[in-house]
């Protein structure tokens, strides 16, 4: 709108009322319109979040919401087990009526100060070649690329991963391979169990039951969990979900909950052998038994201090299951 400035907007904390507004924004901005489960995922990702509800900020032009901006809360542990608060920065909309006018800047600023003011340590994200350039201007900074860890069930499944290099499907593959993930994180004393194997070294993921009932929790990502020993979470498991790539199947590996590497490489096997996927992949920055190296691939994780400087690159532990989806 040519009649309209900066200075005429009002930038605000987001509240319940924006929904109305946001909801068509972000369905709009991101290609949503015709997806059935997106309200409902966002409803998962930003309100049932364990770490705490999302702090959003919204700019608005006599009344009416015209941008959106969110980040994700998180928590991880630092190398000495410390929690590290955070927040990742995801979501974000701007009416195209009003586009040019730097809301997606202001906003993101806005919360960038207000987000340092009540303590949290840094922000991340994993943003793609279009929006990086701008997160760089604002003082976020390239932390390191996240190694991606693959491997092919077979000669003619490695064909089907090196052709398929297309966007995966955001929505599952359905299998009936392990458990209901969903299911089995109801029960904390298997939560409990699994999390005694989970990493204890390097800037990792908070785990704790809430954490993985909430992670694995919904429904149109079909969340699996594979027991190393049927029945008992003592041996340890792998948290996986099927998806679509072209014309191939992923065995996404989200978490390697596992006493040891062996443990670890034979449960992606037995996912890839029971499910038939054509190959698994996963991050080697956190736990990777079993998942080969994909030379020069994988995202590129960007930081941001807030309240305290950020880890060191080589200190991070991230699995697939800490940047999917977000």
């Amino acid at each position: 709108m040519s009649s309209v400035h900066a200075k005429d907007l009002v930038v605000r904390a987001a509240e319940p009322g924006d929904d109305a507004s946001v909801l068509p924004m972000l369905r709009a901005s991101l290609g949503k319109v015709d997806d059935p489960h997106y309200e409902e995922f966002l409803h998962w990702k930003h309100r049932e979040n364990p770490f705490g509800a999302s702090p959003s900020w919204v700019a608005l032009h006599d009344g009416v919401v015209v941008g959106y901006r969110t980040f994700l809360r998180w928590e991880f542990l630092t190398p000495e087990a410390r929690v590290l608060r955070a927040v990742r920065a995801v979501d974000t909309a701007t009416d195209p009526a009003y586009r040019g006018l730097g809301i997606f800047r202001t906003l993101t600023l806005q919360g960038v100060s207000e987000l340092t003011l009540a303590g949290d340590a840094l922000v991340f994200n994993t943003p793609n070649d279009q929006s990086r350039p701008g997160y760089l201007k604002m003082g976020w900074s390239l932390a390191r690329r996240l190694p991606v860890g693959v491997l092919p069930r077979g000669p003619r499944s490695l064909v089907s991963m090196v052709t398929s290099r297309v966007p995966a499907s955001l929505w599952s593959e359905a299998t009936e391979v392990g458990v209901d993930a969903t299911t089995a994180f109801a029960d904390r004393d298997l939560a409990q169990q699994l999390i005694a194997h989970a990493p204890t070294t390097g800037v990792r993921t908070h785990r704790t039951p809430e954490y993985l009932a909430w992670r694995t929790h919904f429904g149109p990502l079909c969340y699996r969990l594979l027991l190393a020993q049927e029945g008992d979470p003592a041996g340890g498991g792998v948290v996986f979900r099927l998806r679509r790539r072209g014309d191939a199947v992923e065995a996404a590996i989200i978490e390697q909950l596992v006493p040891n590497r062996r443990a670890g490489a034979a449960l992606v096997r037995r996912v890839l052998v029971e499910t038939g996927a054509d190959y698994a992949i996963g991050l080697r920055t956190g736990p990777s038994a079993g998942l080969l190296p994909l030379p020069r691939q994988g995202p590129l994780l960007t930081t941001r201090p807030l309240a305290s400087a950020p880890p060191s690159p080589g200190d991070w532990a991230l699995t697939l299951g800490d940047i999917e989806l977000f």
